[in-house]
């Protein structure tokens, strides 16, 4: 559900074009570079994998994003792209402290602990994933808090 923000037009809301996916990264206040390397990012992991050609263009097609789905995950969307509640606990395993959110550095442990084997694409994506969401909703106390990853997942925290 969350990957609908990124669809910025009404007339093709079903695909997502890489100009879109900056428009979203600058309308969430990421400067320049950093939205322009997410577009990239985003199009060559997620466009890939839920194109219907042998040799894909660049949009992403929103029906088909549990395709998308890669290793090195946190396990919170399974294969049908459902969303479980079970695994999405498991996240706060890294909370050292039961603070409800985690430091960079607990994010950094759960990427480890999450990696498979050879899957350098998928671990570079999660890194970039969980990278950009701590520098958008991190706190104060550079917490990435609970309800917010879980806003995230939803798509609620875009609205």
């Amino acid at each position: 559900q969350h990957v609908s923000f990124f669809s910025r037009s009404t007339s093709h809301a079903a695909l997502i074009y890489p100009w879109e996916t900056y428009a979203s990264f600058r309308a969430l206040e990421f400067n320049t570079l950093i939205s322009l390397v997410s577009a990239l990012d985003f199009t060559l992991h997620v466009g890939y994998p839920t194109s219907e050609h042998v040799v894909p263009g660049c949009p992403v097609y929103v029906e088909r994003i549990a395709r998308a789905k890669h290793g090195s995950d946190t396990g919170s969307y399974d294969r049908n792209g459902e969303f479980g509640e079970v695994d999405f606990g498991r996240i706060w395993d890294f909370d050292n402290e039961k603070k409800d959110g985690l430091y960079f550095s607990e994010i950094v442990n759960m990427w480890i602990a999450n990696r498979n084997m050879f899957d350098v694409a998928g671990f570079l994506f999660q890194v970039f994933l969980w990278g950009s969401f701590w520098l958008l909703a991190a706190d104060g106390e550079r917490i990435l808090r609970k309800e917010d990853v879980r806003r995230l997942y939803d798509g609620s925290i875009f609205l």
